[in-house]
């Protein structure tokens, strides 16, 4: 035996050769079972058809399936490569996760974004690409993260919206509005008074539509049914109004109408009273009875005269036509509205103009020479003035005089008893 033999060296020796043998035996065996045994439990192949593949810092590729993608943020990535084989690396040697399949920009940012690194440059570049990609909130999430790490920086300030102030502070458009006393909604930015109003609006809006359920109810049993006439008329919410009002503009029957009239009048509000005067001179309605009616009721409500005296006051123009003129001057007399005797004095007589079609009265020569021709029928305009005979009757009644269609006789009497004592319009108590 040489004096340098180590028998403990050689058993070494012989344990390394059997271990080496042992691991060549074994990755063998699994490379039979994973690639002859295409229905073994081992093989990859149906679960990475569309591999991920990980960009490494150095510009190398790995391909396999990400074990632990909820494991956020990463230190260590555990990836099953495509030959089965489980590796574990550290996060911050990859740079991007890139799925095989076409993926969505929200699909994309989640392969890279745990591997950003947490500095400005980084994530305004970051913020950059979701802006191009169309994903704002994480836009404004990485340029918030880059405000935390630099509070002045000015390109993530600016790109927030941010502007500084008279004190050279940092303010967003929002909290201007913030400070001007507005008040962010689904519907934008509103004052107090604004969002209050909305609020009346949409709970009268809910009332109405409760009413109008309701109502149709009510009105399958009109004109005859006592229990719906009852229902009808013992209404006083100021809601029901609008229901009726549509229901009065469409009902067809007389009867049913007049009682529509009535529960208006019943509200008493002024914009249910002033429905019922627009109703009165409205051209829609022929049936006298319910004109009375209407005027009937009006006159119930003593404390709207002036206010119908005025909206009938406003008729009495040549633009609203002839029909509403005189049917407005009947209802100021009803009403004993003195007040606007000067507007009825005006509208005694009005001038109308009119198109009339005018056909030619035989062949004439052509304009070109070519021969005789048939002339077309041509339009023309006509001015004439029109008697307004109700507007007439009620000055009567208003006065108990008459001058008939003389203007300037009205105009007179009216200078002249302005003067007196007796009458003066402007302090006339409608």
């Amino acid at each position: 035996m040489s004096p340098n033999h180590n028998p403990s060296h050689t058993r070494n020796s012989v344990d390394q050769k059997d271990s080496l043998v042992d691991y060549i035996f074994k990755t063998a065996f699994a490379f039979l079972l994973v690639f002859a045994c295409p229905h073994s439990t081992l093989n990859p192949a149906p679960n990475n058809l569309y591999a991920d593949r990980f960009i490494t810092k150095d510009g190398g590729k790995i391909e396999g399936e990400l074990l632990n993608p909820n494991d956020i943020p990463y230190k260590v990535l555990k990836i099953k490569q495509t030959n089965g084989v489980e590796i574990e690396i550290n996060a911050n040697y990859i740079i991007r996760k890139i799925a095989d399949k076409p993926v969505s920009p929200l699909t994309e940012y989640n392969s890279f974004a745990p591997f950003v690194e947490d500095n400005i440059e980084n994530h305004l570049k970051t913020a950059e690409w979701c802006r191009r990609n169309n994903l704002p909130d994480l836009n404004k999430l990485h340029l918030n993260l880059a405000l935390e790490l630099d509070p002045d920086q000015p390109e993530a300030r600016k790109l927030l919206g941010y502007s500084k102030n008279n004190d050279g502070i940092w303010t967003t458009p929002e909290q201007k509005l913030i400070d001007a006393g507005l008040i962010r909604t689904p519907k934008g930015w509103k004052t107090q008074q604004q969002i209050e109003v909305d609020n009346i609006i949409e709970e009268r809006k809910k009332t109405e539509s409760r009413w109008q359920k309701e109502f149709q109810t009510i009105m399958h049993g009109l004109p005859h049914n006592p229990q719906a006439r009852n229902r009808l008329l013992a209404i006083t919410d100021p809601n029901a109004a609008i229901p009726i009002t549509k229901a009065l503009q469409t009902e067809q029957n007389p009867d049913t109408r007049i009682l529509l009239i009535r529960a208006l009048s019943n509200i008493g509000t002024s914009p249910a009273i002033q429905q019922i005067a627009r109703w009165s001179v409205s051209q829609v309605e022929t049936v006298s009875s319910v004109k009375r009616t209407c005027l009937d009721e009006l006159k119930k409500h003593k404390s709207y005269k002036h206010i119908l005296v005025g909206l009938y006051a406003s008729q009495l123009n040549p633009q609203y036509g002839i029909y509403a003129i005189n049917a407005s001057a009947l209802a100021i007399a009803e009403l004993d509205g003195k007040s606007a005797i000067p507007q009825l004095i005006e509208v005694l007589t009005v001038n109308v103009t009119e198109t009339q079609l005018i056909k030619p009265q035989g062949p004439a020569f052509s304009p070109s020479g070519t021969g005789l021709e048939w002339g077309a029928p041509r339009e023309i305009k006509i001015t004439r003035e029109v008697k307004n005979n109700d507007v007439l009757r009620a000055l009567q009644i208003l006065t108990g005089v008459n001058f008939l269609f003389d203007k300037n006789a009205w105009r007179n009497w009216m200078i002249q008893y302005s003067r007196s004592q007796y009458f003066n319009p402007r302090r006339i108590n409608d």
